[in-house]
């Protein structure tokens, strides 16, 4: 949807004007806005579930008045955001616990076993795409306004499996070399082997790649477009980004979050986000980014039985 169409004032092919200012400002709500839902220093779900209805709430006013319209679908936007963030919530606490008695342990944040990482994982990720395909679809954009499409993957497709297979090689490589600083990946007592690596790698492709799309769809596909109509495409891939880095405060990944996510983090949603437009769809991005998780979901599956 274009501000042309919304009958709104409009510059740099699309973009809806907005002074220094204001641009400002509404960068710093969305970025407080995009901090809420997965910030794991808020305790249970009732300030997100008030988060989701309020930000509904404002997406259907706006929606109804002209001056106001074309913030709905940023603001809408964010409602599923929140919502992804409470159904993925209720999947971890109830679904896994209650009903697959396979609650996380202390080195696996959602499940004690394999399949049960798997099942969980694939849940949330089905959630989170399923949602904003809806809002997509809400919305009469359609699924190429979340990325969702082919697009022009052209030598992207070809560097991205090369890089993804490149780092599965290595991550298989660690059974191999225990005094490695990459083992710092692993738990301490870790038993890892090649050979259990290899029973974990089915495990560790489907986890890896659905948290990847996911993530890739949620943060950028459901983001980028939108705030293209207020900031322009530079200013909305860092903001992302940010929103994105934000996202992971309190994941116990590494020691020293802030050098992971000043190093890794923030990079791969700039670099995410730039792919994403360049090749007109999540694939590659999403191909990446799994690559990536695979250390990641390593370790987790590393403590799983």
């Amino acid at each position: 949807m274009s501000a042309a169409s919304l009958g709104l004032p409009a510059r740099h092919g699309g973009t809806v004007y907005l002074d220094v200012g204001r641009r400002l400002i509404l960068a710093a709500v969305c970025l407080g806005l995009g901090v809420i839902p997965f910030a794991r220093w808020i305790p249970g779900d009732q300030v997100r579930i008030v988060y989701v209805v309020v930000l509904l709430g404002l997406a259907l006013f706006a929606r109804a008045q002209a001056s106001l319209r074309k913030y709905w679908e940023l603001a809408f936007a964010f409602a599923i955001f929140g919502l992804v963030a409470v159904l993925q919530s209720f999947i971890n606490g109830y679904v896994g616990t209650s009903l697959l008695h396979d609650p996380p342990n202390g080195g696996d944040p959602l499940a004690s076993t394999v399949s049960g990482t798997v099942v969980i994982q694939l849940l949330d990720s089905v959630v989170a795409i399923a949602l904003v395909a809806v809002l997509a679809l809400v919305s009469r954009r359609g699924l190429g306004s979340i990325y969702v499409r082919k697009g022009v993957l052209g030598w992207w497709f070809v560097a991205a499996l090369a890089f993804f297979v490149v780092f599965y090689v290595f991550l298989a490589t660690l059974p191999l070399r225990p005094d490695s600083p990459a083992q710092r990946l692993l738990p301490e007592n870790s038993t890892l082997t090649l050979g259990r690596f290899l029973v974990l790698t089915p495990a560790l492709l489907v986890v890896s790649l659905s948290n990847g799309f996911e993530e890739e769809i949620l943060f950028r596909g459901l983001f980028l477009q939108k705030y293209d109509l207020f900031f322009g495409a530079r200013l909305a891939n860092i903001l992302q980004a940010l929103v994105f880095a934000a996202a992971h405060v309190g994941i116990t990944y590494t020691p020293n979050f802030l050098l992971f996510a000043i190093l890794l983090i923030f990079p791969l949603g700039l670099f995410g986000g730039y792919v994403m437009r360049r090749t007109n769809s999540v694939v590659i991005p999403g191909i990446f980014h799994g690559a990536l998780d695979m250390g990641i979901y390593l370790a987790f599956l590393s403590y799983a039985t």
